[in-house]
């Protein structure tokens, strides 16, 4: 009798041991592929987050959009918008570069293309430059740089990136070129 009662048992740990298996492996599949399907709840972040009032609030994509386009001008007193873009006379003057002599002048009107290639607006023939660099793109009052997949990389203020906004004064290094950002 005592044979058959520790059989039961032996199966029925076994059986146990098979259902924690299939389970952690199913948990571990599932967040793997990106989680779903109910299984274990997420784990505690590693950092404290603020308490629930603290928290930034949700906006849907077409009231963030609508916020930007909010900040975009300054508004006065009465709530009138004022856009100062019609004072601002943005341009691109060269510092440095073993091609363009200093001090040229290149007036930023809409999307300007930079790079090696004779279809650019601002042909830079250096052996740095990629046929189709980067481009400066107006969004709003402001003026942003862009790298297309350069090879060698477009710098703002000595800092690779790929997107920048280009602040009074910046220095903005294409090549061996530099250029002065200016309003």
């Amino acid at each position: 009798m005592i044979d058959i009662v520790l059989l039961v048992l032996k199966i029925g740990i076994l059986v146990l041991l098979y259902l924690f298996i299939w389970q952690v492996v199913k948990t571990a599949v599932q967040s793997v592929r990106g989680g779903g399907g109910g299984g274990a709840p997420a784990a505690a972040p590693d950092v404290a987050l603020p308490a629930g009032d603290r928290l930034a609030p949700v906006f849907t994509p077409a009231e963030r959009e609508q916020r930007r386009e909010e900040r975009e001008v300054e508004r006065t007193m009465a709530g009138e918008k004022i856009d100062f873009s019609a004072h601002i006379n943005p341009r691109l003057i060269v510092e440095e570069s073993p091609i363009i002599p200093p001090g040229v002048v290149f007036p930023l009107d809409g999307w300007i293309t930079v790079g090696r290639a004779a279809t650019s607006d601002i042909v830079l023939d250096e052996q740095y430059v990629s046929s189709t660099h980067a481009r400066l793109v107006p969004r709003g009052q402001f003026y942003f740089v862009e790298d297309l997949g350069s090879t060698n990389g477009t710098f703002v203020n000595e800092k690779q990136v790929t997107e920048a906004q280009l602040r009074l004064d910046s220095r903005l290094r294409i090549g061996e070129t530099t250029f002065r950002y200016e309003e």
